[in-house]
């Protein structure tokens, strides 16, 4: 059987900035950038239309001395993925989630032809082992995935590390060393063939068909190179492209009412960087940043439970409603009145709460609705329904028709629970073997599901969107 690559050796601190320079230049060969995007963050990108061109690292580090005027590509990940409009003959960009859905799918060797969409009502298929498209209804003709480097003295915190693997009946395996290093310097030098030797054994691989043959009997079997995957929380500290927040600008909130600074989600809330809502809007909604601390936590809750084998996280978002927080703090202050240090510490629970598109809105703007429980079978009696695995709620969720899926993570004052009757009806507090219940559970041994019939008694504080990855491609949502 095959080992995996050995380690490169990686370099402590990052290159010295120099000339960028692209395979195969001239001062009459240089072509403009077919396009020129504007970050949220103010820097700009640029996509050159030739092909072989690498993405800058320089860039994607922190500062290209070169600017607009650099003959390599200003991305914002160290990958890139665009598809031709038939017509124009020009690239087009796909949308930022489809930029990560598309890359995670390609790290996968299991993956091959998956299937995209776009607003237009374009349907089509994209052919990853051959990097092929076929557009069935719509205006693509062409896929291309651009990359960084390869080489870890150029870019020591996220290289593209290439595996290269070959196919064994339905399985693909990877090569072993020293074969894996010499077949990936043969297809980076663009070479026809490689030739290698293995226990006596000649196999011949031609990295244009990508097919191996052992050259004395004939055998074929399929070659394909793919990269290693790259978390974006993993690339995190080092990739200045990334929206950041800047530093001295994180007033205190010790004088928020009802919020506790140690909250564990990081950034009290209001969060420092959530400003009042305009006059006249009722809420605010503000992206997390996946330089923050909250994103990390929201996510490791979110994935303990759905799998980063089939889910993507595409943002994350704070919400502030202030009437709303006003409403929750003043009942949190009610429920914790009588309640001993104990019970003080087992009130509010984070809970998850999977939610269909159309009621984002009237969420954040009038908090959840026990009403809403009668569209999805109220088991557990007429109330809203919070849980404390993200795949509960994903089960209750609607995806749009670009894929894209919601969830919060809900602040909940749970209280003193008992255990579901569909009898239970609001208003509560309900009268149980003389105490007062908050809430009721689907099991006090292994509680999953909370249900409360007093919305003052929950807050939307954070919005997930994310997508199953076996949902089909939105290149352009």
């Amino acid at each position: 059987s095959a080992s995996s690559a050995s380690e490169s050796t990686i370099p402590n601190s990052p290159p010295q900035k120099r000339r960028c320079t692209a395979k195969g230049e001239s001062s009459q060969s240089l072509e403009e950038a077919s396009e020129y995007l504007g970050g949220d963050n103010g820097i700009r990108f640029h996509i050159h239309p030739r092909d072989e061109i690498k993405i800058c690292d320089h860039f994607l580090l922190g500062g290209c001395p070169q600017g607009d005027s650099c003959p390599l590509h200003h991305t914002q990940y160290p990958y890139h993925w665009q598809i031709r409009r038939r017509d124009s003959k020009a690239w087009q960009s796909v949308s930022e989630s489809a930029q990560r859905h598309l890359e995670k799918l390609y790290c996968d060797t299991g993956e091959d032809q998956i299937k995209f969409v776009d607003k237009g009502g374009a349907v089509g298929s994209i052919f990853l082992h051959s990097m092929k498209l076929v557009c069935f209804v719509g205006p693509y003709d062409k896929v291309r995935r651009l990359s960084n480097t390869s080489d870890p003295k150029e870019n020591p915190h996220f290289p593209t590390e290439w595996v290269a693997y070959w196919k064994s009946s339905d399985n693909w395996k990877k090569y072993e060393e020293p074969i894996s290093q010499g077949l990936l310097a043969a297809y980076e030098q663009d070479e026809d063939t490689y030739t290698f030797e293995r226990q006596g054994r000649f196999f011949i691989v031609d990295l244009k068909r990508r097919v191996q043959r052992n050259r004395d009997k004939g055998y074929v079997r399929l070659f394909q190179r793919r990269p290693s995957y790259r978390p974006l929380l993993s690339m995190v500290p080092h990739l200045m492209t990334l929206p950041r927040r800047p530093w001295g600008t994180v007033p205190s909130t010790s004088d928020v009412l009802g919020e506790n600074p140690k909250d564990g989600y990081c950034g009290s809330f209001p969060a420092a960087w959530v400003p009042k809502p305009p006059d006249g809007q009722v809420f605010l909604k503000t992206e997390v940043l996946p330089t923050e601390v909250a994103y990390h936590r929201v996510c490791a809750l979110f994935h303990q439970s759905l799998s980063k084998e089939k889910t993507l996280v595409l943002g994350i978002y704070r919400i502030r409603n202030d009437d709303l927080w006003e409403k929750y703090t003043r009942q949190k202050a009610i429920m914790s009145h009588a309640c001993s240090l104990q019970e003080k510490h087992q009130l509010e629970k984070h809970l998850f709460y999977g939610s269909a598109a159309d009621f984002l809105e009237p969420i954040c703007q009038k908090n959840f609705d026990p009403s809403f429980s009668r569209l999805h079978a109220p088991i557990y009696g007429r109330g809203c329904y919070f849980s404390k695995s993200a795949i509960y709620s994903h089960r209750h969720g609607q995806a749009s028709k670009a894929g894209l899926r919601y969830m919060f993570l809900a602040k909940v004052l749970v209280g003193k629970t008992a255990v579901a009757h569909k009898r239970f009806r609001h208003p509560l507090p309900v009268v149980l073997g003389g105490q007062l219940c908050n809430s009721w559970v689907n099991s006090k041994s292994n509680t999953q599901v909370y249900v409360i019939s007093d919305n003052c008694q929950c807050y939307p504080y954070f919005l997930i969107s994310y997508k199953m990855l076996s949902d089909p491609v939105a290149v352009d949502g």
